[in-house]
């Protein structure tokens, strides 16, 4: 025998089963305080782990920077810029255009990118960092990787010495900064409260920079940067 569920009985189903327009506000105000408490958090914690990308790519060049050395007497990869006036802005360089004069290499690859070009580190990605957020994204320049030809930055900046101007690495001290994230415009320091510094021992440091030390050394408002400053950062770098 089939038995048939009464009308007060289907009504009441339906009225159990039902949200209000209140509890569907109620929930949206929910989410929304939820969201505004946890965006700080998972902000810092995808920050976190770019840094750590950072690292690693940093990591890379002392270990590319070693190899080279060890195949050039000693020397870590050479720059254009060194002996150039102005030079220390421009050492994020990692190939030059064809109209750049003074080129190190037969084809026109420069400081870190002597690494690209020397089969030591062949991973563009390497070259910049996750956590830049200036005019030099890897994507600007995919296609003068594949080509290899034209002008390429990345997002780290090289110095070519230590602070004695020495460019052997087996002389220069374990503390001395080689490379560190970019400092030639304030759009180029990756991380803005903090560095990630390669040192000559082969090992990667985070320098704190809650109190703008390091940012002040940037481009001023007025678009001029204070004369020695990338110098003095390298030596800030270098404590």
């Amino acid at each position: 025998m089939v038995r048939f569920k009464s009308d007060t009985f289907l009504r009441q189903s339906r009225h159990r089963a039902a949200f209000t327009l209140l509890d569907v506000l109620v929930a949206i105000a929910v989410i929304t305080i939820l969201i505004a408490i946890l965006s700080p958090t998972l902000g810092q914690v995808q920050e976190a782990s770019r840094r750590v990308v950072c690292s690693s790519n940093l990591r890379q060049f002392g270990l590319g920077i070693q190899m080279y050395a060890d195949d050039a007497r000693g020397r870590i990869p050479p720059s254009a810029f060194l002996s150039s006036r102005g030079g220390a802005d421009e050492m994020m360089m990692v190939r030059l255009g064809p109209d750049e004069r003074n080129l190190v290499a037969r084809d026109g690859w420069d400081g870190l990118g002597m690494l690209y070009s020397t089969h030591y580190l062949k991973t563009p990605g390497i070259y910049y960092c996750p956590s830049h957020w200036g005019e030099h994204p890897q994507e600007r320049y995919d296609s003068a990787w594949r080509m290899d030809l034209g002008e390429i930055v990345g997002n780290y900046h090289f110095r070519g010495h230590d602070g004695s101007g020495q460019t052997k690495l087996f002389m220069m001290a374990g503390s001395s900064a080689l490379a560190a994230d970019g400092m030639r415009e304030a759009d180029d320091y990756n991380h803005r409260k903090g560095t990630n510094v390669l040192r000559a021992g082969g090992h990667v440091a985070w320098l704190d920079d809650d109190t703008g030390q390091l940012t002040s050394m940037m481009t001023m408002d007025d678009g001029n940067r204070p004369d020695g400053s990338v110098d003095d950062a390298w030596e800030l770098l270098d404590q």
